[in-house]
């Protein structure tokens, strides 16, 4: 049987370029331990009462709680950073003549695309695994509350999937977003991504009440624009960008 296309373009992706997968897994590793910085801090109580303020709003969360906010949006930088080797492939197989191939066999510019796009959210799904399974574990074993956990869990899968599917598009879509240098390829709109997940992060700090709120806004803000740009991706993506 055929290993699914998506499957095989991840395969290459991390033998392509594995400085960027150590990146995102260290930066998974470290959200898992910023959450846990309460406990590893005896000055800082992990699950009593002790509320947070910012203004006139008053949050019930713990300094546990904060900081596990706190790591959800760091989660979906190490999910960007994990997945940025499947938009260097992109690159290195269209300087290659592997996409001018792929469109000698009879593919349109969608059916290329959504091969990059699935590998990019298949490697974006196992590193959620990871942080999701690391997080729930330490958050039992620290006494978090449940609801919370699987509450912040699904905030983290809900932000990084359309996430990296949108920056994907874009990187694919826009050329000029992919600059090229010598030795190596820079993609320029990964920082999209990072600045549309960078309101998750400044949300505990500035309003902690409506941190989770903020978050919500973010995903639908995200879906929206990834299903937008998806529809719109065999437009914005001509066969001429597809050639070496």
């Amino acid at each position: 049987m055929t290993a699914d296309p998506g499957i095989i373009i991840a395969k290459r992706s991390l033998s392509l370029s594995k400085t960027y997968v150590v990146v995102g897994a260290f930066l998974g590793l470290v959200s898992v331990l910023i959450s846990s910085v309460p406990s590893l801090l005896s000055a800082f109580p992990s699950t009593s009462g002790i509320p947070i303020t910012s203004g006139n709003f008053t949050a019930g969360f713990t300094f546990q709680e904060y900081f596990r906010l706190i790591s959800v949006p760091l989660q979906v930088f190490a999910t960007l950073a994990f997945t940025t080797p499947v938009l260097l492939l992109f690159v290195y197989d269209k300087n290659n003549g592997v996409l001018e191939y792929f469109l000698s066999l009879g593919m349109n510019q969608g059916d290329i695309y959504i091969r990059y796009l699935k590998a990019a959210l298949l490697l974006t799904s196992l590193l959620l695994g990871f942080e999701i399974i690391s997080n729930t574990v330490v958050g039992l074993v620290e006494g978090a509350n449940l609801a919370l956990l699987l509450e912040l869990s699904g905030l983290v899968v809900l932000i990084a999937l359309p996430v990296v599917a949108f920056v994907t598009t874009i990187m694919v879509a826009f050329s000029s977003l992919q600059k090229q240098r010598i030795g190596s390829n820079q993609p320029l709109g990964i920082a999209t991504g990072v600045f549309m997940v960078f309101p998750a992060y400044i949300g505990p700090l500035a309003i902690p009440s409506l941190a989770i709120p903020i978050d919500l806004a973010l995903s639908l803000t995200a879906i929206v624009l990834t299903v937008v740009m998806f529809f719109l991706s065999s437009k914005l993506i001509s066969r001429e960008k597809l050639l070496p």
